[in-house]
C-alpha cells in the first residue's frame, strides 16, 4: 500500500474500511492477552515475541514487494517514536496499573485518546476547529460511557494516584498518533513502515524482557502461550499496516477513533470466544460509535477537500 506524500486521497471509504479492520483485529487482543495470561507467559516476553514475529512477517512482505524499510535517520526517527509511544510506552503503563486500577476505569481512560489527539493536533496547528469532528469525538466518548458506567465503579481512594499515572496512556498514544503524521516519510510503503517500527520495538522490548523476566522462550508457556503470541502477531501486523496507511491518508485524528472501535470489537470477541453476554447498553454504545464514525468521516472528508482546494489555488 502506498500513496503520494501527505493526505492524498479525498474518499473516506478506504480509510474507514481500514479503521474497522484494524479496530476489529486489535479488539481481539484482549482475548489473546487472556490466553497468554492463562498460559503463564510473562507480559514483556509476550510483547517481545509478538513484536519480533510481526517484524519478521512485515519485513518479509516488504522484501517480497521490493520495498523494504530504510533505516536512515528520517525513517529511524519515526520508527523509534512510534515504537516507544505507540507500543512500549503504553504497555509499560498498562502493566504497572493492571492490578491497581479497575478495568472499567482503564477502558474509560483509553477512550480519552481521540479527544487528546484532537487537542494535540489543534495546538500544533495540524487540525482546525471542526465541529463535525468535535461532535464525532464527543459521541464516541459517550458510547464508551454507555459501556463503562452502568457496570463500572470508581477506584478505591488509594488507587487515585495510579489512575493519574494511567492517564499517561492517552498522552503517549496521542503523541504516537500526532508524531506519526508530523514525521511521516514520503514515498515509503506502509509495509516497510510497519516492519521497521516492529523491528525497533522488538529491540526495546527484548531489553525490557531481559531486565524484568530474563530470557523467556516463546515455547516456555506451552501451546497456549505460543498460540496467543501468534494470534497477537496477526492482530498487531494488521493494525500497524492500517495505522500508517490511515495516518498517511487522513491524519492522526481519524485513526484515533480506532480506540472506540477496539472497545466495541473487544466486547464482541469476548462474546464470541468466551460467551460473555452483551447487554442492551453495549448495543446502544455500538450504535452511538457508528454515528460518531459517520460524523468524523464527514469532518475529515471536508478537511481534505479544503486542503485540496487551497493547494489548487496556490498552484
Amino acid at each position: 500500500m502506498t500513496a503520494p506524500p501527505g493526505r492524498a486521497v479525498g474518499s473516506m471509504m478506504l480509510p474507514t474500511v481500514l479503521l474497522l479492520c484494524s479496530g476489529i483485529s486489535y479488539g481481539s487482543m484482549f482475548s489473546a492477552n487472556k490466553k497468554a495470561v492463562e498460559a503463564g507467559l510473562p507480559v514483556f516476553a509476550y510483547a517481545f515475541w509478538q513484536a519480533l514475529f510481526a517484524a519478521v512477517i512485515l519485513l518479509g512482505a516488504s522484501l517480497a514487494v521490493g520495498r523494504p524499510p530504510r533505516f536512515d535517520w528520517p525513517n529511524l526517527k519515526l520508527f523509534i517514536l512510534v515504537a516507544l509511544t505507540g507500543l512500549v510506552g503504553s504497555l509499560l503503563v498498562f502493566a504497572s496499573v493492571a492490578d491497581k486500577v479497575p478495568p472499567s476505569v482503564l477502558t474509560l481512560i483509553v477512550a480519552l485518546i481521540p479527544a487528546v489527539t484532537y487537542l494535540m493536533s489543534y495546538l500544533l496547528r495540524m487540525e482546525r476547529l471542526r465541529w463535525l469532528s468535535v461532535a464525532g469525538v464527543t459521541l464516541g466518548f459517550g458510547g464508551i460511557l454507555l459501556v463503562v458506567l452502568p457496570g463500572g465503579s470508581l477506584p478505591e481512594p488509594e488507587a487515585a494516584l495510579w489512575v493519574v499515572f494511567a492517564l499517561l496512556v492517552p498522552v503517549v498514544a496521542s503523541i504516537n498518533n500526532v508524531f506519526a503524521e508530523r514525521f511521516a516519510v514520503p514515498n515509503v510503503s506502509t509495509l516497510a513502515l510497519a516492519g521497521g517500527m516492529m523491528t525497533v520495538a522488538s529491540v526495546f522490548l527484548f531489553a525490557v524482557m531481559l531486565a524484568r523476566d530474563g530470557l523467556v522462550l516463546v515455547t516456555d508457556a506451552g501451546e497456549g502461550g505460543y498460540l496467543a503470541v501468534l494470534w497477537a502477531t496477526a492482530a498487531q501486523s494488521i493494525t500497524y499496516v492500517c495505522f500508517f496507511e490511515i495516518v498517511r491518508r487522513t491524519g492522526a485524528l481519524f485513526f484515533a477513533l480506532i480506540n472506540y472501535v477496539v472497545v466495541a470489537a473487544g466486547l464482541f470477541w469476548a462474546n464470541l470466544l468466551y460467551g460473555d453476554r452483551l447487554s442492551p447498553w453495549v448495543w446502544g454504545a455500538v450504535a452511538v460509535i457508528v454515528i460518531s464514525l459517520v460524523l468524523m468521516n464527514a469532518g475529515t472528508a471536508r478537511a481534505v477537500r479544503d486542503r485540496q482546494a487551497r493547494a489548487s489555488l496556490g498552484s
